[in-house]
């Protein structure tokens, strides 16, 4: 305990000195609970002094004794009638100054909930108590006030699907085609998000998919003839039949070439070919694999006997990566195989911050960690209240940016001409984008329904 009010006497002794020396609490009340004195602070309390009254630092009496993580005083000043709705100068309440303790204990953070304290206020900065929590890790103080602001997961949620909407629909303009990165994984989140109860622009939703079968259109009779003119088939048009099948288009010529085209590229071992260029999207044979698989269950005419081959070959496949371990997880759960040393092995991957990292020698990011997450969830070997979902959860909750971004560097080589989408983070926006797409998909996972 020592440690965390170590830290935060020296942030009080820069906001004490800037007032002057002669600075002194107005209240004796105030003057105990800066000291934390307990003892001192019980007198006064039970000789009448008001547990509202006087401010230092624009912080009440009760903040003073959330700050200290004194419960034993906390209690008491709730029982004298504490304004648990006061806040300081910034906006911020006595749950959100809890909240921020360091050693992440749930105590103070449990009285003041059940003395009415409200979970769902934001300070100036648009930060909640949870926001707070946040930022010590997955904590004790995270699990009480997840619980009690179950909204929290909808915001980020609501914040990443106006963002990639948006830019989809720049990019497609400003680059003339559709991507897996911009397109295809934005429609998984958008055909779960309307399951889930959240809207949508259906006008931008309905332009991207017509956008998408514009892109294979023009290309229908040289699919037919199997031709190899689209690059990375496997990944590519496979991305583009799942990300339509999760918006529920419905089959016609365009998706049965698109699906022809797919079948073509098969190997006799089951396998489906990548080109290896552009990590980790593509990047992959057990992408390629996972995606083709899916693709041809949702849109091939015929499938059975290719799907089952893919299955066969990705059950006796070493994966390499996060990415591998995700799709080799996915295309099991789509083909219905035994999926659990598979979901285990890609469980062992979490790291301590609750994150997934894409490579091992690489730090843990939001592309990695929505990818696991989700695939945990489709495979049926994870649910919303599952530790391992709530730390990864509270991982991505943490890092999310206020714009509703979570940046993901690029490893890939860019030798594709830049165009500007409209996403944040430059150089790095495509890979964002998708890295944002896979952490939105796996929170709305996390939500049985939307509650506005």
């Amino acid at each position: 305990m020592r440690c965390t009010l170590l830290s935060y006497w020296m942030l009080f002794a820069g906001l004490l000195l800037a007032q002057g020396p002669d600075f002194t609490p107005p209240t004796p009340l105030l003057g105990a609970l800066m000291r934390n004195d307990t003892a001192a602070a019980r007198r006064l309390l039970a000789n009448g002094a008001n547990p509202n009254e006087g401010r230092l630092i624009g912080m009440t009496p009760v903040f003073f004794a959330a700050v200290n993580q004194n419960l034993a005083l906390v209690r008491e000043l709730i029982e004298k009638g504490a304004d648990l709705h006061a806040t300081d100068g910034a906006g911020s309440t006595p749950l959100m100054w809890a909240a921020a303790n360091e050693a992440g204990s749930a105590a103070i953070v449990d009285a003041l909930l059940q003395a009415g304290a409200d979970a769902r206020v934001k300070n100036q900065q648009g930060d909640t108590a949870l926001t707070w929590a946040l930022r010590r890790g997955h904590t004790p103080a995270v699990m009480s006030l997840y619980k009690a602001d179950p909204q929290a997961t909808q915001v980020a949620v609501e914040r990443s699907l106006a963002l990639l909407q948006k830019s989809g629909d720049q990019f497609a303009r400003v680059s003339g085609c559709t991507s897996c990165h911009h397109q295809s994984v934005t429609q998984l989140v958008n055909g779960l998000a309307r399951e889930r109860g959240f809207a949508l622009n259906e006008k931008i939703a309905k332009q991207q998919a017509e956008a998408v079968v514009a892109t294979y259109r023009p290309l229908r009779e040289l699919m037919l003839q199997g031709t190899d003119r689209i690059p990375d088939t496997p990944i590519s048009v496979s991305y583009a039949l799942v990300g339509l099948g999760a918006e529920r288009y419905p089959a016609d010529e365009t998706t049965h070439a698109m699906a022809h085209v797919i079948s073509t590229k098969q190997r006799p071992d089951g396998s489906f070919p990548s080109l290896p260029a552009r990590p980790p999207i593509e990047s992959s044979d057990i992408t390629a694999t996972a995606l083709s698989l899916r693709a041809l269950q949702l849109y091939g005419q015929e499938p059975a006997a290719a799907v089952t081959r893919a299955r066969d070959w990705l059950l006796q496949t070493k994966p390499c990566s996060n990415e591998d371990r995700v799709m080799q997880l996915l295309g099991l759960a789509w083909a219905q195989a035994d999926v659990e040393p598979f979901a285990q092995a890609l469980l062992s991957a979490q790291q301590p911050d609750g994150g997934w990292a894409q490579l091992a020698t690489l730090e843990t990011d939001a592309y990695a960690t929505g990818q696991a997450l989700y695939a945990l969830q489709v495979a049926g070997k994870l649910s919303r209240t599952d530790p391992a979902y709530l730390r990864g959860m509270g991982y991505l909750l943490r890092t999310q940016l206020s714009d509703g971004s979570w940046r993901v560097r690029s490893r890939a080589f860019p030798f594709q001409p830049y165009k500007e989408s409209g996403f944040p983070h430059g150089k790095d926006q495509w890979i964002s984008a998708a890295g944002t797409a896979w952490a939105a998909l796996a929170l709305t996972m996390g939500q049985s329904t939307h509650t506005p």
